[in-house]
C-alpha cells in the first residue's frame, strides 16, 4: 500500500483503518510503506527506489518473517501493489523498476486517480486546483519555498493540526510544504521539481532553480512511456473521477484505451488493463 500526497507530504500511518481492513478480510495482508520525499531527492533517487526495495522485500523478505497470528502466511510470490494519487503512479513503476533486482513485478497493480503520463502537456501548464488563486510569493524565483525544505531527505510529513483548514483535505496554504505541491500546479513546475529537486543553498535562504528535465528523463518515470516502450506488462486497474483537478483523469483513460488509429498501440489490452471513470 503508497500513500499519496503529490510525492512531497503525507506519511504511510496516513492509509485508512477502513482499507486495511477490507483488505484483511479479503484474504490479503496488507503493508503500508514510507518512502523518501521529494523535493530533497528526484523522485528517481528516492521514492522510486525505496518502494522498489520495498517490494523485494516482500517478495523475500517478509515470508520468512513469524508473524503473531497464525492464519496469516505470506506468499512472495502473490504479491500486489495499491497506491493512491502520487503513490498510485509509484505502484505502477513497479512494472518496470524490479527486473534488475532480478524479481518479477507485481501480480497486479492497483491505481487510483494516479499520474499515468508525465508527458502530457499538463503537467507543465499552470494549474489551479481547488479554485484557488496563486499567492504573491515573496522573494524571487525558489526562495519562497525554503522553510518547506528540509537539509536531508524525510520519509513523512504531515501538516499541523492547527493548520488542517485544508485545500482538497490534505492542503494548506499556511502549510510550507503544501505550498511546493501548490507552486508546483500554479506554475507548471511538477516535472522540474520531481525530476531535479529543489534543495537549499548552504549559508543562504535561497533555493535551486532545477532546469526542464529532457524528453528521456521524463519517459524514465512516466508509466505510458515505458507501456508504449513495451516495459510494462502488469495486469493494471486504474479508477479515476472525472472531477479531478489535480491529476488529469483524461490521461488514464488515454493509457487504457491506447493513441487513435490504432499503430504503436500502448499495449492496454495486452496488459489486462481495466478502467472506470466516476
Amino acid at each position: 500500500m503508497i500513500h499519496g500526497g503529490g510525492h512531497v507530504i503525507s506519511t504511510r500511518k496516513d492509509i485508512r483503518h477502513d482499507q486495511t481492513q477490507i483488505l484483511l478480510h479479503a484474504g490479503f495482508l496488507p503493508v503500508s510503506i514510507d518512502y523518501r520525499l521529494c523535493p530533497e531527492l528526484p523522485i528517481h533517487k528516492g521514492a522510486m527506489q525505496d518502494v522498489r526495495d520495498a517490494f523485494y522485500w516482500a517478495r523475500k523478505t517478509l515470508p520468512t518473517l513469524p508473524l503473531r497470528r497464525s492464519d496469516i502466511r505470506p506468499d512472495g510470490d502473490r504479491v500486489v501493489t495499491v497506491g493512491w494519487s502520487s503513490g498510485g503512479h509509484l505502484a505502477k513503476t513497479l512494472g518496470w523498476t524490479v527486473s534488475p533486482l532480478g524479481i518479477a513485478p507485481p501480480e497486479a497493480i492497483l491505481g487510483f486517480y494516479c499520474p499515468t503520463d508525465y508527458e502530457d502537456p499538463f503537467w507543465a501548464l499552470p494549474n489551479l486546483p481547488f479554485g484557488q488563486r496563486p499567492i504573491e510569493p515573496p522573494g524571487t524565483g525558489y526562495d519562497f519555498l525554503y522553510d518547506g525544505l528540509c537539509d536531508s531527505p524525510i520519509v513523512g510529513y504531515t501538516p499541523q493540526a492547527s493548520r488542517r483548514a485544508l485545500l482538497g483535505g490534505w492542503m494548506s496554504l499556511e502549510d510550507p510544504r503544501s505550498r511546493i505541491i501548490l507552486h508546483m500546479n500554479w506554475e507548471g513546475k511538477s516535472l522540474l521539481v520531481l525530476i531535479n529537486g529543489l534543495q537549499r543553498q548552504a549559508g543562504t535562504r535561497t533555493v535551486t532553480n532545477p532546469s526542464f528535465p529532457s524528453v528521456e528523463q521524463i519517459q524514465a518515470i512516466s508509466p505510458l512511456a515505458r507501456i508504449r516502450q513495451g516495459q510494462y506488462s502488469t495486469p493494471t486497474f486504474l479508477i479515476h473521477g472525472t472531477r479531478d483537478d489535480l491529476v488529469p483523469w483524461q490521461s488514464s483513460k488515454r493509457t487504457f484505451e491506447g493513441p487513435p488509429g490504432g499503430g504503436s498501440r500502448d499495449r492496454a489490452s495486452d496488459i489486462g488493463g481495466c478502467s472506470a471513470f466516476i
